[in-house]
């Protein structure tokens, strides 16, 4: 591996230490603007729709704060309309959060529980009613999964990150059944979203941004749980492969590049 010259290092300090600041009080004022909509809007959106489109406004302006990172979003045409779905995403970063708002559809999240315990951001999200998810815990588990249903059932959508982690290698991890059983008991589609580049931008376990990645959100064609996926193990397997076909795809296009 090629070593970095002292001169580059300290840029890509600054430049980084930069973006986290400008990314935290971004945060800020997304964590007070929704305190503030609660507060006088609340009793009018109890389903915390504006909340929703402020983080979403968030995400986007926390990826292109930076304008040599190159920000991509295609196929929201395959996220049927009038009705809630089930949104499915590979998660290799802890950015996939930004990334998977830039799908611009209301949907609320289903994260772990320790996110919500981070100032400003936890707070954001719980305002924004998204649903807490702790990990091990069965009952929690039932209580989350049981939330995550009626928000589908009153037409909200649900966004999941199915390999419950972000993934160690790279690859594509396992996916957990609960999001594909939701689907069969609501009847809501499943939309699967593959995200590439978040990983690039950020290494697991670095604070250091990667100044010129390219970070891709794409929605693919949604799988209806109905006909060859009554079964949940079918629709969880299809709704893998169309993500992972996609990624090999964008993986090669960036090699060619």
């Amino acid at each position: 591996m090629p070593k970095i010259s002292p001169l580059l290092q300290a840029v890509s300090f600054v430049w980084t230490s930069v973006l986290w600041v400008v990314i935290g009080l971004l945060t800020i004022v997304l964590s007070l603007t929704i305190l503030l909509i609660n507060l006088t809007l609340g009793w009018l959106d109890r389903k915390r729709r504006l909340a929703h489109w402020i983080a979403s406004c968030w995400g986007c302006l926390a990826l292109c704060c930076n304008p040599l990172w190159r920000v991509r979003v295609v196929g929201r045409r395959h996220i049927p309309s009038r009705r809630a779905v089930i949104f499915v995403s590979n998660h290799q970063s802890m950015l996939d959060i930004m990334a998977g708002f830039l799908v611009f559809h209301q949907f609320k999240w289903v994260a772990k529980q320790e996110l919500f315990g981070i100032p400003f951001l936890g707070w954001a999200m719980a305002g924004a009613r998204y649903v807490r998810l702790a990990r091990g815990e069965n009952r929690s588990i039932r209580e989350s999964y049981a939330q995550a249903r009626r928000w589908v059932e009153s037409g909200v959508s649900v966004f999941f990150f199915p390999e419950g982690t972000r993934s160690r290698t790279g690859e594509l991890g396992a996916f957990k059944i609960g999001a594909f059983k939701l689907a069969l008991q609501t009847g809501a589609p499943i939309v699967p979203v593959a995200i590439s580049g978040t990983r690039d931008l950020l290494k697991r376990g670095s604070w250091l941004f990667n100044p010129t990645a390219r970070v891709q959100v794409t929605v693919l064609a949604p799988l209806f749980p109905d006909g060859d996926y009554v079964e949940p193990d079918r629709l969880r397997d299809a709704a893998r492969d169309a993500i992972a076909r996609m990624l090999h795809g964008s993986a090669d296009t960036a090699r060619c590049a």
